[in-house]
């Protein structure tokens, strides 16, 4: 499946961004597909290295359990190990500084474990993509007006 990537403008700084995307375990709070997020294991620095997640999206409850990457300044990159619907997930949150706000780059790429039209995942995922993005941004934007 090909890259499903979103970027929009948030009033926000870019670290406060990657507060919050980092903040796995705060992740039910602002986002409603997401039922529950606990860390497995963190790095020697206490960011987290493995992640499970327990979601329901367009329906389908599903448990995933993801590393955690940070490979460069305001990057977070998660690579699912194993988990129910995809046989690959991968997920990249980027930030990038400009001001008083910031742009948000979150890309996706999924490969579903069932046969289903590429046109079809394209779809659901940049309908979950665009969710996300939103809320995150949403979330952001709060948190900065206080």
């Amino acid at each position: 499946m090909p890259l499903v990537s979103k970027t929009v403008e948030v009033a926000a700084s870019a670290e406060a961004i990657m507060a919050i995307v980092a903040d796995f375990e705060s992740y039910p709070f602002w986002n409603e597909e997401i039922k529950g997020c606990w860390v497995l294991a963190r790095y020697d620095d206490g960011r987290p290295s493995q992640l499970r997640l327990d979601v329901v999206v367009q329906g389908q409850s599903g448990t995933f359990i993801s590393a955690v990457y940070y490979p460069g300044e305001n990057q977070i990159y998660t690579v699912l190990q194993q988990g129910d619907h995809f046989e690959k997930q991968e997920q990249r949150f980027s930030v990038v500084a400009m001001g008083p706000t910031s742009l948000l780059t979150v890309d996706l790429d999924v490969e579903t474990k069932l046969a289903i039209p590429k046109p079809m995942v394209k779809k659901a995922v940049g309908e979950t993509l665009d969710y996300l993005a939103d809320n995150l941004k949403k979330r952001a934007e709060q948190l900065a007006a206080t």
